[in-house]
């Protein structure tokens, strides 16, 4: 019983297990729950900056010893470009062209995108230097290694390209 919990709490911290979840919502609802995603703006803008941010970077990340793609990288955070800058830019985007550029909406979502775009480049990057830093220092001790996720977050152009992506992604769909 003991490892069946366990499994099924390892199972929730993988992406793959909420891929799954909203999967099954998506199944599950039917016809209900799909003119939610599809049919406002605002979340298939962000969608589809997420989709396109994470879809690219198994094709930006270069692993050392590996040939070919790393496809794992689809699925994790940090790298190039961020998809959590694209999905900011995407939603403050999108609502900047419907309801003008000097509408709260616009300067809730352009605030709250900047401070997740600054939290990126700043916190979570500096997490991701003391992961690695960790990760050595266990690995001079012992012989097996906890998995600590060092590419945590973001430097300037990864964002900078996130937030360009997410722009796109949000005209692309406002304007069709």
């Amino acid at each position: 019983m003991g490892s069946v919990v366990a499994r099924i709490l390892s199972l929730t911290r993988r992406r793959l297990f909420y891929i799954l979840v909203v999967a099954s919502m998506v199944l599950w609802g039917g016809p209900c729950v799909l003119p939610v995603f599809f049919h406002d703006r605002y979340l298939l803008s962000g969608l589809l900056s997420i989709f396109c941010s994470q879809g690219m970077k198994p094709f930006t990340t270069v692993i050392p010893g590996q040939e070919g793609f790393a496809w794992a990288r689809a699925f994790g955070c940090g790298g190039m470009p961020s998809s959590h800058a694209a999905v900011a830019a995407a939603l403050a985007t999108s609502l900047g062209m419907d309801y003008g550029w000097t509408s709260p909406f616009f300067q809730i979502a352009a605030v709250m995108g900047g401070i997740v775009i600054y939290d990126a480049v700043t916190l979570r990057r500096i997490v991701g230097e003391h992961s690695r830093l960790l990760k050595e220092m266990v690995r001079e001790k012992t012989k097996s290694c906890p998995l600590f996720g060092e590419m945590v977050g973001h430097t300037l152009p990864e964002a900078s390209v996130g937030v360009l992506i997410g722009v796109l992604c949000a005209v692309l769909v406002v304007w069709r």
